[in-house]
């Protein structure tokens, strides 16, 4: 019976982190001031707890809520209507196109991350008395741009498979690594961004609330509206149990696959258990699909799903920081350093140079998509939450969209490059990632007329003001 609590401590702990997360971010002004989340701060300080070895904690714990979580916020993301009542509706082709320049940037990203990752490892290798293989550097996109469950899944396939040390710790220390990169450097431009109201949703304001992270008591907050009659079930008992149902179908699906689809090539490496996420984004939304059809879908009510995928970020968050050893931090520190700086710095001279010239909702995408790819959808999701903070325009739904198209525009990468990559020359691997990077890129000149010769209005005429 004993080994049944074990669970329920875990989330205990996390559960804990959180809150002291909230403390911190309500009465610490330089974490209001970066408008740090109450689950990074929360993460941090539950990192520095299990590694100090107080109360016989282990990092191991928690890698299954990482992964789980990071699952679910997909998928609940993927079951997610529009809000009805939005004020901030795009059109079907304004939607597409957003979707698609997401996932166009995205791709881009992913492979020249996974470049400059090899290029740093390189520079490393010409002044360290070790000689690290550029798998290590490759692996920085796979926890940049796809968070904490890719970056492990990933890494223990090449720990694995091909024996190398140490990866799939690593692939989490550069999702968390892209967490903090992209607060450091995505919220000075939010809040740039908020203080200029060139967002569309006029609702974020720098007030107290807003940068404390608590409401008042005397205000009233609607998280979602009821679609079932407590007298029958509540409410969120419904959203959960159709989650649940979508866990339970991916997991039966993939259990399916991995034994009969395995020797299929390229199928095959998607049909693992690293991928479930993927498996389970896509049922999801076969499943609101036809809870639309047969006419039930307002029983998923927008409101309280959009704060299902919430907890399931702030867990995640925090569980993921608390899964990281110290000793594998400090052993590759050097590498992970110049490592994470390459990835920096190409991912914001994509994001700044293509999103800019957006014509429509430039500022939600380009906050969204630098979050995508310094940690996965996850912070993209936190980062949107400060310019959106109730997801009342279309990017959180672009962001479902674009979930599904990544799965096609770096199917070539993800299914038939990256599980095999430490067998391959590193030169090799080096120039299929740019040339597809680069390619990429090139593919978003055709992306639905979306005027990227010329820059967003809103933006031309502040930089003018700014000089």
């Amino acid at each position: 019976m004993l080994e049944t609590y074990q669970g329920f401590l875990t989330l205990g702990v996390i559960g804990a982190m959180l809150l002291i997360g909230i403390l911190l971010r309500a009465n610490v002004k330089p974490f209001q001031n970066y408008l740090i989340p109450g689950a990074i701060l929360g993460g941090v300080v539950g990192f520095v707890f299990v590694n100090s070895g107080v109360g016989g904690l282990q990092t191991e714990s928690f890698l299954p809520f990482t992964m789980h979580a990071f699952s679910i916020s997909f998928m609940s993301l993927c079951l997610t209507n529009p809000d009805p009542s939005s004020e901030l509706k795009s059109s079907r082709k304004e939607y597409l196109r957003g979707g698609m320049w997401m996932s166009l940037i995205w791709t881009a990203s992913f492979a020249l991350q996974a470049a400059a990752g090899a290029v740093a490892i390189w520079g490393y290798n010409l002044f360290s008395s070790e000689t690290l293989a550029p798998a290590y550097g490759f692996l920085v996109t796979h926890g940049f741009t796809q968070g904490p469950g890719q970056g492990l899944a990933i890494g223990g396939m090449w720990e694995n498979n091909y024996g190398m040390a140490d990866t799939r710790i690593l692939g989490l220390i550069y999702a968390n690594i892209g967490f903090v990169v992209a607060f450091i450097m995505g919220v000075p431009v939010a809040r740039w961004v908020v203080s200029k109201k060139l967002n569309a949703n006029k609702k974020a304001a720098m007030t107290e609330e807003f940068l404390r992270g608590i409401y008042k008591d005397k205000r009233k907050h609607v998280i979602g509206h009821e679609t079932t009659h407590s007298a029958n079930i509540d409410t969120l008992a419904v959203h959960i149990a159709v989650l649940g149902v979508a866990y339970f179908i991916t997991y039966h699906w993939l259990g399916w696959a991995v034994a009969n689809l395995k020797g299929i090539p390229g199928i095959g490496t998607l049909c693992s258990w690293g991928f479930f996420f993927l498996h389970g984004l896509v049922v999801c939304l076969i499943i609101r699909f036809v809870m639309n059809k047969l006419g039930c879908g307002h029983l998923l009510n927008f409101g309280v799903q959009k704060h299902i995928t919430g907890l399931a970020v702030d867990v995640m968050l925090v569980s993921s920081f608390m899964s990281v050893k110290l000793s594998v931090l400090t052993q590759y520190i050097v590498p992970i350093v110049l490592v994470c700086i390459a990835a920096t710095l190409v991912t914001f001279i994509l994001i700044w140079t293509f999103g800019r010239k957006l014509n429509n909702l430039g500022s939600e995408r380009m906050i969204a998509q630098f979050g995508c790819c310094c940690g996965a959808t996850a912070n993209g999701l936190l980062l949107l939450r400060i310019l959106d903070p109730d997801y009342s325009t279309s990017v959180s739904l672009e962001l479902a969209f674009f979930n599904v198209a990544i799965i096609v525009t770096t199917f070539p990468l993800l299914g038939l490059l990256a599980p095999i990559i430490p067998s391959m020359s590193g030169i090799t691997v080096f120039a299929i990632y740019l040339v597809y990077g680069l390619g990429t890129l090139a593919c978003i000149h055709f992306v639905g007329r979306m005027r990227l010769g010329q820059k967003s209005a809103e933006i031309d005429q502040n930089l003018q003001t700014q000089a």
